[in-house]
C-alpha cells in the first residue's frame, strides 16, 4: 500500500473522498453523481458515512483507471442495502 492510500484509509470517509476528488482520482461527472446521492433527501448521516466508506473502499481496491459511481436505481439499491 502506498503512502497516499495509507493516509486515506485513516482519514474520515467524506474527507478522504474530497481528497481523492481534489487529487484527480474522481472525475467531475462521478463527483456530481456522488454529491447527488449524499445530498439526497431521506438519506441519514449514518447512511452517508456508510456510502462514503463503501466508495472509498471501492476506489482503494480498484484495478482499473476509473470507477463509475452508481446513480439512479443502482444507488437506491445500495442505500437500501445499507439500511438493512
Amino acid at each position: 500500500m502506498d503512502t497516499t492510500a495509507q493516509t486515506l484509509t485513516s482519514t474520515p470517509s467524506l474527507s478522504a473522498l474530497l481528497t481523492r476528488y481534489m487529487n484527480g482520482q474522481i472525475a467531475e461527472t462521478a463527483w456530481k453523481k456522488l454529491m447527488r446521492i449524499l445530498d439526497a433527501e431521506g438519506v441519514s448521516s449514518g447512511e452517508r458515512l456508510a456510502y462514503a466508506r463503501y466508495m472509498n473502499d471501492l476506489l482503494a481496491d480498484r484495478r482499473k483507471s476509473s470507477v463509475d459511481f452508481p446513480a439512479g436505481d443502482e444507488a437506491a439499491s445500495l442505500l437500501k442495502d445499507i439500511r438493512a
